[in-house]
């Protein structure tokens, strides 16, 4: 190779790397340069898709100037996911139109969530069906922190979702998003996995929800056998809780159906968390007491799955084991 040639390859070199930490810098994620992943970094915080769905009204519109953020709508019972890490600063519930109650957005957005982020950003997450998280709580990136649903001021299932800036300034989360690579809406969520959909078969996902049945106070046969004894079950759970009763354990079931358990919980629900860890690799006896060695178990399927290892089988602990 001639030096001409030499410094011409250099030149190459040179220049692909400059535009790569260019991209970076930009936020340019990592799906757009043909990358794995769904999240990416800004300054110390990393994003993700807080949802899947269609987007529908945006922000700043001309028709409603006052409307800060995106709406994305799918079905009820739709996984909703804090784009960044931080705190629960607080939570409401069942919020309606004219109530004045202080906290963020008070009268519009029925039960919603509001996150503190590094660097003073915050989020917020409105008209959820149900609300998966407390205040105070540390939240990781892509966590379940609720259920898409139509709660306050709202005419269909959706997510309100608005990103602000430091010193309380609004900005327009898709364009927000977008800068760092993320489509949203679209693109999938860091951590999604989402609930399985079970109305029949056999195997331990149905034991599963026969042990949540019967920890729920619903009488059924454990016997990993989804029939129409189990189905009736299902039924007679979600027609309690005022559900749509059509014997399918969907995301809206699951979420209703499972409990936080730890060290030191026991009963059916425990032998339900017991069933699945053995599932995913454990070996523990289901015996329905959680001690120190259900306790090592979750806390190793937790690290295996890139979940904080606490030992606490909660909410999005389940929505990864099963």
């Amino acid at each position: 190779m001639n030096d001409q040639s030499r410094s011409r390859r250099l030149g190459d070199v040179a220049a692909s790397r400059r535009t790569l930490f260019v991209a970076l810098g930009a936020g340019i994620g990592a799906g757009t340069l043909g990358l794995p992943g769904a999240a990416v970094a800004a300054g110390p915080s990393t994003w993700t898709n807080p949802t899947r769905g269609t987007l529908t009204s945006g922000y700043k519109t001309p028709s409603r100037p006052g409307h800060l953020g995106w709406d994305v709508a799918a079905a009820q019972g739709t996984p909703v996911y804090a784009a960044a890490a931080g705190t629960v600063r607080d939570i409401r519930t069942g919020s309606y139109p004219g109530d004045q109650t202080s906290g963020p957005l008070p009268g519009r957005t029925g039960n919603s969530v509001h996150l503190n982020h590094v660097d003073s950003y915050f989020t917020y997450y409105g008209h959820l069906h149900r609300v998966l998280v407390s205040p105070g709580q540390q939240i990781s990136c892509g966590q379940l922190i609720g259920l898409m649903g139509t709660t306050g001021n709202s005419t269909g299932p959706h997510l309100h979702f608005e990103i602000h800036r430091p010193r309380l300034t609004s900005t327009d989360p898709r364009v927000f998003l977008a800068n760092r690579g993320i489509s949203l809406g679209s693109t999938a969520p860091l951590g999604s996995t989402g609930w399985p959909s079970v109305s029949g078969g056999t195997g331990w996902v149905q034991r599963t929800i026969q042990y949540l049945l019967r920890g729920r106070g619903v009488s059924v046969v454990v016997d990993g056998y989804f029939g129409p004894g189990t189905a009736s079950a299902v039924r007679t759970f979600q027609s309690g809780r005022g559900l749509y009763a059509d014997g399918l354990v969907g995301p809206i079931t699951w979420t209703a159906l499972i409990l936080p358990v730890q060290q030191g919980s026991s009963g059916d629900v425990v032998r339900a968390a017991q069933t699945a860890l053995n599932a995913r690799g454990a070996s523990l006896l289901v015996d329905g007491g959680f001690g120190a060695v259900t306790a090592a178990a979750a806390r190793a399927f937790q690290s295996a799955n890139g979940l904080v290892a606490d030992g606490q089988v909660g909410p999005l602990t389940w929505s990864v084991l099963v």
